[in-house]
């Protein structure tokens, strides 16, 4: 009789805890899997980029001119010339193709321009911190102390300050550049707080998940105990 009545208690402990914890798996960790939009993104940068190489190469092998100039700076020699003309030779087809596809060429030029945009808003913005030089003798003089600069090696940062004066004002004068610039520092800031938010939701996201998986601890615990106790008090009756 009292085996029975364990068995019986027994038994009803399992219900008990199958209730007790009815949706346990939702509190489980769920690790997103990463889209394959950047992969996609770098397989066509990667794809412009050897067309412009291929492009450039091309129109090396074809100036005769610049090949003889270089040649006589002493950048290159005449093996590297058939080098060149044999690599353009060779990736004449594998061109043609690429500038084939209407699309790529396009999705490339779209690409070309944004980078462009970013490398003179990366210029501008070294340029500025060049230019302000000009204006704050402090901060010369300790570049000057740091870099243990002579009075010739002075006056090339000066002419150097000053050309960088001159081309920053030139690209300033562009608004559309400038307009550019803002927008895609706006960008950046604006990712930046995105990437922040999304951190906070998660930890706040795990906080939650482990105050959950507590409170249904706390609040299963009966439901599991008291069977428990009363199937040994059955066995002691």
């Amino acid at each position: 009789m009292r085996s029975i009545s364990f068995v019986v208690a027994l038994l009803f402990a399992l219900v008990s805890s199958t209730y007790a914890w009815p949706e346990i798996h939702v509190l489980e960790a769920r690790k997103g899997g990463k889209g394959n939009g950047t992969a996609n993104g770098n397989s066509v940068n990667r794809a412009c980029r050897k067309m412009a190489k291929l492009e450039s190469i091309t129109a090396l092998a074809a100036n005769q001119t610049k090949l003889d100039a270089m040649v006589a700076k002493g950048r290159l020699n005449a093996t590297e010339v058939e080098a060149i003309k044999a690599k353009a030779a060779n990736a004449t087809t594998e061109l043609q193709t690429m500038q084939g596809n209407t699309t790529f060429v396009t999705e490339c030029a779209v690409i070309g321009a944004h980078q462009k945009v970013v490398g003179q808003c990366k210029a501008m913005k070294s340029l500025a911190k060049l230019s302000d030089l000009a204006n704050n003798a402090t901060a010369m003089a300790a570049l000057a102390s740091k870099k243990q600069l002579n009075e010739t090696q002075m006056a090339k940062l000066q002419e150097k300050i000053g050309n960088a004066t001159t081309k920053l004002k030139e690209m300033q004068a562009n608004t559309t550049l400038t307009d550019l610039c803002a927008s895609q520092q706006k960008a950046k800031a604006g990712d930046a707080s995105a990437s922040t938010s999304a951190t906070q939701a998660q930890s706040t996201g795990g906080s939650a998940a482990k105050g959950a998986a507590a409170g249904l601890s706390a609040q299963s615990a009966p439901y599991i105990f008291v069977p428990l106790l009363a199937g040994v008090f059955a066995m002691l009756l």
